[in-house]
Order: C-alpha cells, then structure tokens, then sequence
C-alpha cells in the first residue's frame, strides 16, 4: 500500500487508482461496494457515518479497538489514507435487504430498542442510533440490517470492555446493564429491520 502512495506523489499513478487500490484491501471481506458479507460476520461499510468509520480504522491502527485482521490492515494505512478510505465508503450507497419487519421479531428487542429499560438504568437504542436503527451522523452507525452475530459479538465487547471507541463510554456502561438474553434479543431485532 506504501508504494502506491509514493507512486500517486510522485504522479506515476493517478488518485482514483490508489483509492481503488485501498478499496481492494477491504473489498475481500467488507464487498467492493461495501455491502459487507454474512459469512465471516463482516459488517457492511457503506453508507456509515465517515466520522464514524475513520474513528474505527484509527481506533484498529492504533490498538485501542482490537481484532486480528483489522488491527494489521489499518496499521498499514496512514492517517490521511484511512481518512480517504472512510469518506470512500460513506459515500456509498447502504446495502438493501429483504429483512422482514421487527415487529415478528423479539418483543423484548424492540422494547429495548425503542424504550430502554429504566429499572436497568439503560436508554432507547433509537436515542443515539436513530428511528429503527438507521444511524445518526456523524458518529453513531445505522445497526438496522446488520448481521445478527457481528451485532451480538459486538455488544458482549462492549460489555467486556474489550471495545472501547466510544468516547462518551456509553456503549460499555449501556451493554454492562444488559443481559446475555438482552443482548440477544437486540442483535436479533436489528438484524431483522430493513437499513
């Protein structure tokens, strides 16, 4: 990846063929349109908040947000290059799906979603992730179409303290509060509303 930044300085290749190059490096798990891919639980990318997938990739680059394939990728990008890289694919267009409506899904998720749950001291999802989950910019992601295992693995982290990118530490003290059943039935219900 060095090589094609030194190449585009120097004016040996053109800019849009390094983007594309960088667009390479995600598109083997994350799709080239960012549609993200079920198997694997690779979340789509496109259409999230730039400020939001910039803060993931510096989060990767830098160690504070751990995973064994993203940490070494993001630690090859410079700063300006994962800069590029999340207006990229904030861009894009989200992925449609055919996910059937939430209200067949679990009662307890769509409470949690749009209520919360005062005796748990834990807000609506909706508050900071938007009507149905569709993200609210310029940091917090749309979760509606997300696959069920990344959402769930996802929110045991927070619980575990694992991830910690979210600067307020709202997510890790929300998900603390909630059950493994909870946590669940969120995955569940997001999974199943339609980005």
């Amino acid at each position: 990846m060095r090589w094609l930044v030194v190449l585009v300085l120097t004016g040996v290749v053109s800019s849009a063929a390094a983007q594309e190059a960088g667009v390479l490096l995600c598109a083997g798990c994350h799709g080239m349109a960012g549609e993200g891919r079920a198997a694997g639980g690779y979340p789509p990318l496109a259409g999230q908040p730039q400020a939001y997938l910039q803060r993931q990739l510096d989060a990767y680059a830098d160690g504070s947000r751990v995973d064994v394939v993203m940490g070494p990728l993001a630690k090859r990008l410079a700063p300006q290059e994962r800069e590029r890289m999340a207006a990229h694919f904030a861009r894009l267009t989200p992925p449609s799906s055919e996910a059937p409506s939430s209200s067949a899904g679990s009662p307890r998720g769509h409470t949690l979603a749009t209520v919360g749950d005062n005796a748990l001291r834990v807000q609506a999802c909706q508050n900071c992730h938007g009507p149905g989950g569709s993200g609210r910019a310029p940091f917090n992601p749309y979760l509606a179409g997300l696959q069920r295992e990344y959402l769930h693995a996802e929110m045991l982290d927070w619980k575990n303290g694992t991830r910690r990118t979210d600067p307020s530490g709202q997510m890790n003290v929300i998900a603390k509060h909630l059950s493994e059943q909870d946590i669940a039935a969120l995955a569940a219900h997001y999974a199943r509303e339609a980005p």
